[in-house]
C-alpha cells in the first residue's frame, strides 16, 4: 500500500487506493491511518465540491535526509568502532574499502585510459582521473599542485565527524579505484608501488597525495 502512494504521481483518497489493489475501502483507509501515524504519510483534505467534509488525499512522506544520515553514520560508527585500533584495524579497513570499490565499480570507471595514456601520465594526472567519481560522492574535490584537496565530506554533519577507522576505508577505497592505472608499463618493485595516502580532516578538508614506496 506504501508502495501505491509512494508512486503515484498525486494524492490518492482511500476510494482510489482501494479500487487501484482490490480491497475495501475501510481497510485502506485503516491502513492508511496508520501509515501516517507511523509518518510514512501525510492526508490533507481535498475539497471535493460538494456538501459535507472533504475526502481526505494521501501524500508519501520523503524521509528527513538528516535523520537517514545520522543512520548511516551510527552504523559506520558501530563498524569502525568494532575493528579497533592499531595497524591491524587498519589494514582490515583499507580491505573494506577495496572491496567497496568493487561493488561501487569505481576502479573501471577511473581506468578508462589506454596504456600509452597511463605510462605516460604524472601523479597529478592521475589524481585529476579521480574528479568526477568524487564529486559525484560529494567530496568537493579541489586539485593543487601533487595534492587533492577534498572540501567537503558527506558523512561528516553539525555534531558528528567520520571516526578515524572510516577514513581509512576511503582511503582503501580509493587506492583501489586508481589500481592498475599509474605506471602499468614501468615494473614496480613490491615496496615501491605508487599509493594514494590521506590525511583526513584538515582545517581545509582531507588531502590526498600520491606516494611511492
Amino acid at each position: 500500500m506504501l508502495e501505491t502512494v509512494e508512486t503515484a504521481h498525486r494524492p490518492l483518497r482511500a476510494a482510489e487506493v482501494a479500487q487501484m489493489l482490490g480491497l475495501h475501502h475501510n481497510t485502506v483507509r485503516e491502513h492508511l491511518e496508520a501509515l501516517v501515524s507511523a509518518g510514512f504519510v501525510s492526508a490533507a483534505a481535498q475539497p471535493t465540491g460538494r456538501r459535507g467534509r472533504p475526502a481526505l488525499a494521501y501524500t508519501a512522506v520523503a524521509p528527513d535526509p538528516g535523520e537517514v544520515l545520522d543512520s548511516y553514520l551510527a552504523l559506520l560508527d558501530a563498524i569502525a568502532q568494532t575493528l579497533g585500533s592499531g595497524e591491524d584495524a587498519r589494514r582490515l579497513a583499507h580491505e573494506i574499502g577495496r572491496r567497496w570499490a568493487h561493488e561501487a565499480a569505481l576502479d573501471d570507471a577511473a581506468s578508462t585510459t589506454t596504456d600509452s595514456d597511463s605510462a605516460q601520465a604524472d601523479p597529478t594526472q592521475l589524481l585529476r582521473r579521480l574528479l568526477p567519481a568524487l564529486s559525484r560522492m560529494g567530496f568537493a574535490p579541489d586539485p593543487s599542485k601533487d595534492t587533492l584537496v577534498l572540501r567537503a565530506c558527506p558523512l561528516v554533519t553539525g555534531t558528528r565527524v567520520p571516526h578515524e577507522m572510516v577514513c581509512h576505508m576511503h582511503e582503501g577505497f580509493l587506492n583501489e579505484a586508481l589500481a592498475g592505472v599509474a605506471s602499468r608499463d614501468e615494473p614496480q618493485e613490491p615496496g615501491e608501488r605508487p599509493h594514494l595516502e590521506l590525511t583526513p580532516l584538515l582545517p581545509d578538508g582531507c588531502h590526498l597525495r600520491w606516494q611511492r614506496g
